[in-house]
């Protein structure tokens, strides 16, 4: 849960946001550079889980004991994992000039805190697309110019729903087009790690020009009315927006431009 500049005396600056941590860390990596503060920083996080942890998110009726299936109206709360993501960030100049090949820049960052959460909950549907409508606006795009949306939609009913409802909200119209996919149901739900590991898939579609289905789902929540991506598929892919939500009211999404 850091974002780390890289030189001689590169500082390690530490960022909290519940499961959206890592994401945040990437966020303040993208301003860092944008400041002119750092010419490369590596940015994500790591999680491990411990028993007690494992315990209190099974107690609380996050964590399920059977499959994952985000987005589906029988999702019973997401599989708990471990892993590890970080990203390099640097400036395009920067990068250029020592001959590193970029896979996407990063357009547009949206980052909200919702005074309203509560410590264990997660933020509702109008807080989540603010934080998409945030990113977009602040890489200058359209709703119709997203191609995917990478969503931390991971099992847990209210946060998929919210997360869903909020990319409704967002895109309009344009909902029905704009594939929608998520990593939660192949490879759980890692807390702080999730939103750089789907940052990282989102990056690997990107450069693969492939899209990968949702795991688990079978009969979507009623009400959302999104472009599920039910099957692999081969796509051109120039703009995908990657969401990801914290208990306790952070939210962070990030717009990749290839």
């Amino acid at each position: 849960m850091a974002a780390r500049a890289l030189g001689a005396r590169g500082p390690v600056v530490s960022v909290a946001g519940a499961e959206a941590s890592g994401m945040a860390a990437i966020a303040a990596a993208v301003r860092i550079i944008a400041r002119g503060e750092a010419d490369v920083v590596i940015a994500g996080a790591g999680q491990a889980l411990q028993l007690p942890l494992c315990e209190h998110l099974r107690a609380q009726g996050f964590a399920t004991r059977t499959a994952a299936k985000p987005f589906d109206a029988t999702a019973s709360g997401f599989v708990m994992a471990e892993g590890a993501a970080y990203l390099v960030i640097e400036g395009e100049t920067h990068a250029r000039e020592r001959g590193a090949t970029a896979v996407a820049r990063v357009a547009g960052v949206g980052e909200t805190f919702d005074t309203n959460a509560e410590p264990l909950t997660t933020s509702d549907a109008a807080e989540a697309g603010r934080a998409m409508q945030a990113a977009l606006g602040d890489g200058g795009y359209l709703q119709n110019q997203v191609d995917l949306l990478v969503s931390c939609a991971s099992g847990r009913g209210a946060t998929d729903y919210a997360d869903g409802m909020g990319a409704m909200r967002t895109f309009g119209r344009h909902a029905y087009y704009a594939g929608v996919t998520s990593i939660g149901g192949a490879l759980g739900f890692a807390l702080a790690a999730s939103g750089p590991l789907s940052l990282v898939f989102a990056l690997e579609a990107m450069r693969r020009g492939e899209t990968f289905p949702i795991t688990g789902l079978e009969t979507p929540e009623a009400g959302l009315d999104l472009s599920f991506v039910r099957e692999h598929r081969t796509e051109k892919l120039e703009c995908v927006l990657v969401t990801s939500m914290g208990a306790g009211g952070t939210n962070v999404s990030l717009l990749l431009q290839r």
